[in-house]
């Protein structure tokens, strides 16, 4: 019968200890992840787009938020947060689509509403001219 000898188990523990070891330096060299240029981007010209928009007047709210949002995604990139920066900006771009959609919104209304009052202009206008007659 073969017993493992003192010295199998050493070059095992020092073969789990040298692993360990590498994993544990391959963790710390680990880089931060790249800076999120491209939803930084789409943020920016989400936010661009809704001021644009005039959602400054429709969608006051939900454009400060965007906003915000942004400010603190570069705010982020500057401590070096990146993940943090790429979720901030990704809500910063939802809250700016969101504002341009309401701001579409509030401004198809009034043009809705400018159409009924021209409707009953017109329509008062036929009747007053077809009661002359």
């Amino acid at each position: 019968m073969l017993t493992p000898s003192r010295t199998h188990y050493g070059l095992r523990l020092t073969g789990a200890a040298g692993l360990a070891g590498a994993i544990l330096l391959a963790g710390a060299c680990a880089s931060t992840p790249p800076v999120p240029t491209r939803s930084l981007d789409a943020a920016r010209t989400a936010v661009t787009t809704a001021e644009k928009a005039d959602a400054g007047r429709f969608a006051a709210a939900e454009l400060a938020e965007a906003r915000e949002k942004l400010a603190q995604a570069e705010s982020a990139v500057n401590g070096e947060n990146m993940v943090a920066a790429e979720r901030l900006a990704e809500q910063a771009r939802v809250e700016a689509e969101l504002a341009s959609a309401r701001t579409d919104a509030a401004k198809a209304m009034v043009v809705n509403a400018d159409m009924r009052k021209g409707n009953e202009v017109l329509r008062d206008e036929m009747q007053r001219t077809g009661d002359q007659r």
